[in-house]
């Protein structure tokens, strides 16, 4: 089972590319955790809600070796806005991990997106 926090490399739903990275936002509270996971896509292209990634790896990084084709050269954002269900079998492997403040931080952001103001 991959925790929350973990950046993993799987199967783009999109089909925009073969692979892409994402941050899994969900824990073991997830109704299907260890076979299911909620994940926010991660990319090189940055907007006003964007999450940046730099410096923010406890463990493992985004480079050229953690993709089987492609990669990403330039500084990373997650965009809590590209939520995904990923299934375990479409996950291809962890890359890294982030600190506890930027999976916060995509959380909050994502739920704005959705009309949820807390409470």
């Amino acid at each position: 089972m991959y925790r929350r926090g973990t950046v993993v490399v799987a199967s783009d739903p999109f089909g925009n590319a073969p692979r892409r990275p994402y941050l899994i936002v969900s824990d073991g509270s997830h109704p299907f955790a260890g076979a299911q996971y909620i994940g926010a896509g991660i990319s090189t292209k940055e907007y006003d809600a964007s999450v940046p990634l730099a410096g923010a790896f406890v463990e493992g990084g985004l480079d050229r070796e953690s993709f089987v084709e492609g990669g990403l050269d330039r500084e990373s954002f997650v965009a809590p806005w590209a939520v995904v269900s990923l299934r375990e079998a479409t996950v291809d492997r962890a890359v890294a991990r982030v600190e506890d403040d930027v999976t916060e931080t995509t959380v909050r952001r994502l739920v704005q997106f959705v009309g949820y103001s807390g409470g």
